[in-house]
């Protein structure tokens, strides 16, 4: 399983470690790193996303705070290209559990 680090330029937010596997979803563990404070609301206001939103609007608004921070998710341990988050994927983070999809 992959363990990623969430940063914010070379800021580190988080850590997350891969345990299983809900389809479309990696679903990982989160270890908020010395960066989180300043993001935490961004993501439990994600987390807390509910609701009807047929064309998709309220996701976009609520998402984009989150898109315009450029975060990355770049691999621990294998030699891979950093993830662009809500480009190449995102991620859902609440509390200590995460839901990665890439």
């Amino acid at each position: 399983m992959m363990r990623w680090q969430l940063l914010q330029g070379d800021v580190l937010l988080g850590e997350l470690s891969e345990y299983g596997c809900d389809q479309p979803f990696f679903l990982a563990h989160f270890t908020p790193g010395p960066g989180w404070e300043d993001v935490r609301l961004l993501f439990e206001r994600m987390a807390a996303y509910r609701g009807p939103d047929p064309d998709g609007l309220r996701f976009v608004a609520m998402a984009k705070p989150l898109h315009d921070l450029g975060l990355t998710l770049a691999p621990v341990d294998v030699r891979q290209a950093p993830l662009r988050l809500f480009t190449d994927g995102t991620v859902r983070i609440s509390g200590v559990e995460a839901r990665l999809r890439y």
